[in-house]
C-alpha cells in the first residue's frame, strides 16, 4: 500500500548524534532552554504533518494519514501550552510545574489515543470536516478542563513529585503505543518495510520516553532530559514515517496504482482475447459442423436423381435380361449411361470438396462463374422445393478476395431463401440475384419473395447465435458477415423490400 525508500547516511545518523548530546548537555546548563528547543521541534514535526498530510490527503486512498495529521495539530497546540507554562518560561498568566505536567499528559493521552486509533481508518477514508471538528472539540475540552474548570486530575506537586494519577496514566499511555505497536504489526505488509520500521522506532521511543517520565522528582532532572531526547527521536522517526512519505509516496502510490490498473487491465483484455478467441473457435467450428451439414445435405439433393437414373437403368437390364431381349447394343449403351451418371455424382463430391478447400490468399475472381458454381450445388435442393432462381450478371464483373469463401457466403444466403420460402409455403417462390458494380464496389444483391425479416429483430439478424430457426445455430450470417466485413475488407447488409428480403454483399473491385 505505502512504498518509499528513505535510508540514513553515516554523515546523517553522525550529526543527530552530535545535536542530541550537545542538546543533552545544554540542558545540564540551562533546562529551560533545553526544554524550548525540544518541545519546539516536536511541535514543528506536528505541525509539518499536519500541513502537509491535510494538502495530500486527495493522493491517499484511506484516511490513516490525514487522522495522524490533523490529530498532531491537536497535540502540538496542547505542547505549546505546555512549553508556555513550564517552570523557568512564565510566558502565561498561569504557569508552572503542575499546570505543565497536566498539559504534558493531556497531550501524551490525545497522541497516543490518536496513533492507535489511526489504524483503524487504514483501510477507510473518513470525511475531512468531521474529522477536524472533532479534535477541535477534544481539544478545547482538555484545555478548559485544565485552564477553567480546573477538573483535570492534578500530576505533579511541588516537592513531592509525581502524583499516583501521573504515573498510572503514563503506565497506561505506555500500554496504549504499545497497542498501536501490536496494529502496525498486524498491518505490517499494508506499509513499505521501511515505513514500518520508522512507525515502530517512533511508537517505541515514545514508550521509552513516557517510561522515564514516570521516575522523575524535579522537572529539571536528567530523567526528564532523557525522555525529551526519545520524544526527539520519536518525533523525528515520525517525520520520516509520514512526512517523507507525504511529500513523495502519493505519486509513487499514484503511479503504481495506474501500474496496477495497467496490469490488471492488461490481463483482463487478455482473459477476454482467450475467452473471444474460444468462442470464435466454437462458432468456427459450430459452422463447419452446420456447413458440413448443408453440404450433406445438398450432395444427397445432388446425387437422388441420378442414382434414381441409375436404379432405373439397372431395372430396365434386369427386365430385358428375364425376358430375352438383352442385347449386346442395349447393354453397351446402358453401362454409358451408368459410367456418365457416376461420373456425374464423382463431379458433385469434387465440385463441394472444391468449394470448401481454404483459400491461401485474395485473388481475382469472377461473380458470376462463382455464383453459377454455387447454385450447381444448390440445384437438386431448389428443383426438389419448385424454387426458381433468377440471375442478372450481363457483363464480367470481378472482385478481389477469397472465392470459396464467397461461394460460402452465397450458399449460406441461398439457403436461408430457401428455408424461408419452403417454411412460409409462398405461391411461386423466386431468388434474383443480380450482379452490378459502382466506382466503389462489386456488387452483388441477393433477395426473394418469402416477405422478408420482421422489423423488431432486423437489426440482430447477424449476432452470433441469434436464430428463428427451431433447428437453427445462429451462427450462419455471424460467419458470412465475418468473411464479407473482416476477411474481404467488403459489406454485407439487410434490407427488406415490398417482396422480401434483400441481401447486399459490397465486394472490394479488381483494379
Amino acid at each position: 500500500m505505502f512504498s518509499v525508500r528513505q535510508k540514513f547516511s553515516k554523515t546523517t545518523i553522525i550529526l543527530w548524534l552530535a545535536a542530541l548530546t550537545a542538546l543533552l548537555f545544554s540542558g545540564r546548563v540551562n533546562f529551560p532552554f533545553f526544554h524550548i528547543i525540544a518541545e519546539l521541534f516536536s511541535i514543528i514535526v506536528a505541525v509539518g504533518i499536519c500541513i502537509i498530510s491535510w494538502h495530500s490527503r486527495r493522493l491517499h486512498e484511506n484516511g490513516f494519514f490525514i487522522f495522524l495529521g490533523v490529530s498532531a495539530l491537536s497535540v502540538a497546540v496542547i505542547d505549546l501550552l505546555h512549553t508556555l507554562t513550564y517552570k523557568g518560561v512564565a510566558v502565561m498568566p498561569q504557569s508552572g510545574s503542575p499546570l505543565a505536567t497536566q498539559l504534558w499528559i493531556a497531550g501524551r493521552f490525545l497522541q497516543a489515543i490518536s496513533m492507535l486509533l489511526a489504524f483503524y481508518f487504514l483501510h477507510r477514508r473518513l470525511r475531512d470536516t468531521t474529522l477536524v471538528a472533532s479534535f477541535f472539540a477534544i481539544t478545547t475540552l482538555m484545555i478548559t478542563a485544565i485552564f477553567v474548570w480546573k477538573i483535570f486530575p492534578a500530576c505533579y506537586i511541588e516537592g513531592i513529585g509525581l502524583t499516583q494519577f501521573k504515573i498510572v496514566g503514563e503506565y497506561l499511555i505506555i500500554s496504549l503505543f504499545a497497542a498501536a505497536l501490536f496494529l502496525l504489526r498486524q498491518e505490517w505488509k499494508s506499509f513499505d518495510p521501511h515505513v514500518a520500521r520508522y512507525l515502530a522506532i517512533s511508537l517505541g521511543c515514545f514508550m521509552a520516553s513516557e517510561l522515564s517520565f514516570t521516575n522523575y522528582v524535579s522537572v529539571f532532572g536528567l530523567a526528564n532530559q532523557i525522555g525529551h531526547i526519545l520524544k526527539i527521536v520519536g518525533f523525528y522517526c515520525l517525520y520520516r514515517g509520514v512526512v517523507v512519505i507525504s511529500l513523495t509516496q502519493p505519486y509513487d502510490l499514484l503511479f503504481r496504482k495506474l501500474k496496477e490498473i495497467n496490469r490488471t487491465l492488461e490481463k483482463r483484455v487478455q482473459e477476454e482475447v482467450a475467452r473471444n478467441r474460444e468462442k470464435d473457435s466454437l462458432l468456427v467450428q459450430k459452422d463447419r459442423q452446420a456447413a458440413m451439414g448443408e453440404m450433406t445435405g445438398n450432395i444427397a439433393h445432388q446425387w437422388r436423381q441420378p442414382l434414381n437414373a441409375v436404379s432405373l437403368i439397372v431395372q430396365d437390364l434386369a427386365m430385358q435380361n428375364n425376358s430375352g431381349t438383352l442385347d449386346k447394343e442395349s447393354l453397351r449403351d446402358s453401362f454409358a449411361k451408368i459410367i456418365d451418371l457416376t461420373r456425374h455424382l464423382s463431379q458433385t463430391i469434387t465440385d463441394f470438396r472444391d468449394l470448401y478447400q481454404t483459400d491461401k490468399e485474395r485473388v481475382a475472381f469472377s461473380l458470376r462463374e462463382k455464383i453459377r458454381q454455387s447454385l450447381k450445388l444448390m440445384e437438386g435442393t431448389l428443383r426438389e422445393h419448385c424454387i426458381s432462381v433468377k440471375v442478372s450478371a450481363g457483363e464480367e464483373i470481378l472482385a478481389l478476395g477469397f472465392p470459396n469463401q464467397f461461394a460460402q457466403v452465397v450458399l449460406n444466403l441461398l439457403n436461408n431463401s430457401r428455408d424461408a420460402l419452403t417454411e412460409r409455403k409462398v405461391p411461386n417462390p423466386t431468388i434474383w440475384i443480380e450482379v452490378s458494380h459502382d466506382r466503389m464496389s462489386s456488387l452483388v444483391t441477393i433477395r426473394d419473395n418469402a416477405g422478408g425479416i420482421p422489423n423488431d429483430i432486423i437489426h440482430r439478424v447477424f449476432d452470433p447465435y441469434f436464430t428463428t430457426k427451431e433447428e437453427g445455430t445462429g451462427i450462419g450470417l455471424y460467419m458470412s458477415r465475418n468473411i464479407i466485413e473482416q476477411n474481404m475488407s467488403g459489406r454485407l447488409t439487410v434490407r427488406n423490400d415490398e417482396e422480401g428480403a434483400v441481401f447486399c454483399l459490397e465486394l472490394c473491385p479488381v483494379g
